[in-house]
């Protein structure tokens, strides 16, 4: 496996693990990729997060011991759902066996405040989320995201909200943001976003809006 081949599928890794959470803003150990793919060139791995880093796929993060982690974006996300360049997208999609030596589970231990998941290539196919047609996204795209911002207004003046909730608001808002700009929309985290966010009677009725748009 050549580098670009391995920055590829570390971008899949990252995409996958974004995907298993109801938030998409979270850091992901290269460390517990290493493990997961049985890669045991540190240095490899390294360069292959850096060319994901120059390319504006990914965001990386070095903590207070030196673990180095990423933070996977919409263009990032986008090139995952595209298919790649090199075919390995394609190949592990087809396979993932041939590449996953250690499957993740509850006994691993992850930074918060990742949430704890059992992760497989299973988790994919059961979710199968359904590709959005070109001209309705062109459509609605306009008046989804002034949706959004307009939750995201609501929720800054919100005075009956504490910090932590108004915090919690914000991060499911721009999660459902992202989800709504992507080719491929994950309808599973989409409901439970909207869901959540219905909750709050000040922007219950623009998130009854938005759904009629989902």
């Amino acid at each position: 496996m050549n580098i670009q081949e391995l920055s590829e599928l570390l971008l899949t890794y990252l995409y996958d693990r974004a995907e298993a959470e109801i938030q998409s803003f979270y850091f992901f150990s290269l460390n517990e990729f290493s493990v997961s793919f049985g890669i045991t060139d540190r240095q490899q791995i390294l360069d292959a997060a850096n060319i994901l880093e120059t390319r504006g796929f990914v965001m990386l993060s070095l903590d207070l011991v030196g673990q180095v982690s990423a933070l996977i974006n919409l263009d990032g996300s986008s090139f995952v759902e595209n298919g790649g360049e090199t075919g390995i997208i394609a190949q592990y999609r087809n396979n993932p066996q041939a590449y996953i030596k250690v499957v993740e589970d509850e006994g691993m231990v992850y930074p918060s405040p990742i949430t704890i998941r059992q992760f497989g290539p299973d988790m994919m196919e059961a979710r199968s989320p359904d590709p959005v047609p070109q001209e309705t996204a062109e459509a609605v795209v306009t008046t989804t995201k002034q949706l959004v911002f307009n939750i995201i207004d609501v929720i800054l003046e919100d005075q009956t909200l504490d910090e932590v909730s108004r915090s919690d608001l914000l991060r499911d808002a721009e999660t459902l943001n992202i989800q709504l700009e992507k080719t491929s929309r994950n309808k599973v985290i989409i409901y439970a976003l909207l869901q959540e966010l219905s909750s709050i009677s000040s922007i219950s009725h623009l998130v009854s809006q938005l759904s009629t748009y989902i």
